[in-house]
């Protein structure tokens, strides 16, 4: 029996909606239906050269489809999601979730209303030296966490760090929580604002966050978009052995040594699938929608992103308030 063709909107024309589209294309079970964008020129240059149909009111299009892929600006995001959840369509979302927390919040209780799923696009979920890493690691002992981006700033941003970059490692740092059982506890931050206004509009380019939870576990966030460097880093520590996951690069590094007192250190290199975790993350959206069953990414995920950044961006607030 073959798979029931999904009917996808695809709401925004830019970068990222350019990548969706081509991955969705290429799927056979799917069939966009249009694209829409408020930029009417980007919408109908990229419908051209895919060959897919041009939208010109975002009512009409979510009224056809299945399921709706929002790849818009973070402030637009809510908007764009309430409009198809209304018409009952499936949402997979862009990372960040939302602008603010309360609308992530809203949007969880409309997609509980209305009876439809959300994904977030958290794309390194999928992978798959993240994967790999998440199924190798000793949870029981984990002892430390360590988080690196850096990711320079090259044009012209209305979010702060934490939204734009730091919303990764913070999903993979509540993701590895839940499978260690365990919950936050103390949360410190610094944040700095680097780059001129009319690059950031003031908003926080660095920020470094300090995580404890409760057990013996901490974790330590950096992202940063000054200077020049590249970097997307995690290192995991056991009580006896060492991760470190270099998404960059697609390697994936195990430490360790024959016994506590020794100081010889064996470093292997752990075999990684390959694959595109951003193909992946659309071919799991569009089973979500054939089965109807809840996305390994969900809206709560989402959710609980944005509560901790919430709570990180207050912290920095209060640190930077004149004493």
């Amino acid at each position: 029996m073959s798979a029931k063709i999904v009917h996808i909107a695809l709401v925004g024309a830019g970068f990222m909606g350019e990548n969706h589209l081509r991955n969705l294309i290429s799927l056979p079970d799917v069939e966009v239906i249009g694209i829409f964008d408020s930029d009417f020129a980007k919408s109908k240059s990229l419908a051209e050269k895919y060959q897919v149909p041009l939208a010109k009111k975002l009512p009409d299009l979510m009224k056809a489809a299945d399921a709706a892929v929002i790849c818009v600006p973070t402030m637009a995001h809510y908007a764009v999601a309430v409009e198809a959840i209304q018409q009952r369509c499936h949402v997979f979302v862009e990372k960040p979730f939302t602008h603010r927390l309360e609308e992530a919040q809203s949007l969880c209780q409309m997609a509980s209303h209305y009876g439809v799923h959300i994904q977030v696009g958290h794309v390194e979920r999928f992978h798959p030296v993240i994967q790999t890493l998440l199924q190798s690691v000793r949870y029981e002992q984990l002892v430390m966490g360590e988080f690196y981006r850096y990711v320079p700033l090259k044009k012209r941003i209305d979010a702060d760090v934490c939204l734009t970059l730091m919303v990764h490692d913070l999903d993979h740092v509540l993701h590895i929580a839940d499978r260690m059982k365990v919950s936050p506890t103390d949360l410190s931050a610094t944040g700095q604002v680097v780059h001129p206004q009319e690059m950031n509009q003031g908003k926080v380019d660095n920020a470094q966050v300090h995580l404890s939870f409760t057990s013996s576990f901490h974790v330590t966030i950096h992202a940063v978009r000054a200077g020049s460097l590249r970097k997307r880093e995690i290192i995991l520590t056991e009580t006896d052995r060492t991760w470190v996951a270099d998404l960059l690069n697609h390697r994936l590094d195990l430490y360790t040594r024959s016994h506590r007192f020794s100081d010889s250190i064996q470093c292997r290199t752990v075999l990684t699938p390959t694959s595109s975790p951003l193909l992946e993350e659309i071919k799991h959206f569009i089973q979500t929608v054939q089965t109807d069953r809840p996305p390994a990414v969900s809206q709560m995920d989402g959710f609980r992103v944005m509560k901790l950044v919430e709570q990180i961006q207050s912290e920095m607030g209060k640190r930077s308030e004149p004493k």
